[in-house]
């Protein structure tokens, strides 16, 4: 029977995996599968520094304000009532 035959069947011809496609899909699908699970490894990564570098920035920043409240304070620049306020103002946030 010709049908059986036709050269673009699955089992035989450009559409089969005999030759050197056979060798070069699986080779292909594998690079694609470790670029996805590398982009996905990034993602999480870049979104977890994201959030701890966030975090960290803030303390910094509440440290710093306290150092110089503390040092205004301690110039007699400010009462105790005011430094009182402007640091749990500070802690607050």
């Amino acid at each position: 029977m010709y049908w059986y035959h036709a050269p673009f069947m699955w089992h035989d011809g450009w559409f089969g995996w005999s030759g050197w496609f056979g060798w070069l899909a699986p080779i292909i699908g594998l690079a694609i599968f470790i670029f996805v699970v590398f982009l996905i490894y990034k993602l999480i990564k870049n979104l977890l520094v994201g959030i701890n570098s966030h975090h960290e920035s803030h303390f910094e920043s509440n440290d710093n304000s306290l150092k110089i409240l503390n040092e205004r304070f301690a110039r007699g620049e400010i009462d105790e009532e005011e430094y009182k306020r402007l640091k749990n103002l500070i802690l607050k946030h």
